[in-house]
């Protein structure tokens, strides 16, 4: 009796103990899948911007800044490089998803490839870029410019911006010896005179300013060239994260809103975060307009920025390519469908 007692309890013991493995194990089995489903919602959700370190990129700092990318579900990871020209190659490299870029830039990289795509229009400026002379090269006009070396950023909107400059100020951009420069070299060339004159954007014309003092002569012009900075991305992660592309520009969205409306406190996150003057952000804030946009002239203006190239001789490509390739429509014509004006 007393055996047939104890067969029992073993029995009850290794059935209590199959048991118990069972439910640990399917515990662990859920728990597994529960944690791989989170990380990969992590993943999807979780980008990497390139972007320049410029006042044009205020869209981008104050949705970090204000919490609006984390208000939409992502966990965004800012990577700084000086230029968008530097930026876009990022994306190229794989070390980034989103990059901030001009236009121009663009344009040149849509010559040699067509696997990525602008996601928005965030900025637009016709003041952004300037030409800034030395005090002894004796330059005060444009027409001055003829016979001297100007140092500018080959291959961005900076370089544009000179030989239309020049075009509308009578000048033939063969008579002036362009110097390519990179941007943050742009005070060091001008002060120590490798050239006479810079053409580039801010925040280096006022650092320019800044170094020459009084030998620095800003150069008047007519405002012929509207730069736009963009948002871009593969076509690859486009197709892949849709929603988060949809994401991104929902708080691109809401922090131009916050710009619009509190332009003063922006200045200030902007001066911080981009390691700025405030009285400089401040005297240029009237440059730039800000608006998450697909605008017709942004395919005109790449067109026109081709034509030129290709003129110039600055690309041995001849075929112009079609933009409306290169334009990603679906997330913003979801969210803000009044701010398209691209004919299709």
């Amino acid at each position: 009796m007393k055996l047939s007692r104890d067969r029992l309890f073993a029995g009850r013991l290794i059935y209590a103990v199959v048991t118990l493995m069972a439910i640990t194990a399917f515990n662990f089995t859920v728990f597994a899948i529960s944690a791989t489903s989170t990380a990969e919602a992590a993943k999807k959700n979780s980008l990497t911007v390139a972007m320049a370190l410029t006042p044009l990129s205020a869209p981008v700092i104050i949705a970090q800044k204000r919490g609006f990318f984390a208000a939409n579900g992502l966990n965004v990871t800012i990577k700084d490089v000086s230029g968008g020209h530097r930026a876009i190659r990022t994306i190229f490299e794989g070390k980034a998803d989103i990059s901030t870029s001009s236009e121009v830039v663009v344009m040149f990289k849509s010559m040699t490839r067509s696997d990525f795509s602008i996601i928005c229009s965030f900025v637009s400026s016709d003041k952004d870029t300037k030409i800034v002379a030395h005090k002894d090269s004796g330059i005060q006009t444009i027409k001055d410019l003829v016979g001297k070396r100007v140092g500018t950023v080959t291959g961005t909107s900076a370089q544009f911006f000179l030989d239309q400059t020049l075009l509308f100020g009578g000048v033939n951009s063969s008579s002036v010896k362009v110097v390519h420069i990179d941007p943050e070299e742009a005070p060091v060339f001008l002060a120590s005179k490798k050239v006479d004159a810079i053409a580039v954007w801010e925040p280096y014309a006022y650092l320019t300013r800044v170094k020459l003092g009084n030998q620095a002569v800003v150069i008047p012009h007519e405002r012929n060239y509207t730069e736009t900075f963009n948002a871009i991305a593969l076509k690859s992660f486009v197709a892949s994260h849709p929603a988060t592309i949809e994401k991104f520009l929902a708080a691109l969205l809401q922090a131009v809103s916050f710009i619009n409306d509190n332009p003063e406190e922006t200045q200030h996150i902007v001066a911080q975060r981009i390691d700025q003057d405030h009285n400089f952000i401040k005297s240029v804030w009237s440059d730039f307009t800000f608006g998450i946009t697909m605008h017709q002239w942004l395919i005109t203006t790449l067109e026109s920025e081709a034509r030129w190239a290709v003129a110039a001789g600055h690309i041995d490509q001849r075929m112009i390519p079609n933009y409306l390739d290169y334009l990603y429509l679906d997330a913003l014509e979801r969210l803000k469908p009044e701010n398209i004006t691209i004919y299709r």
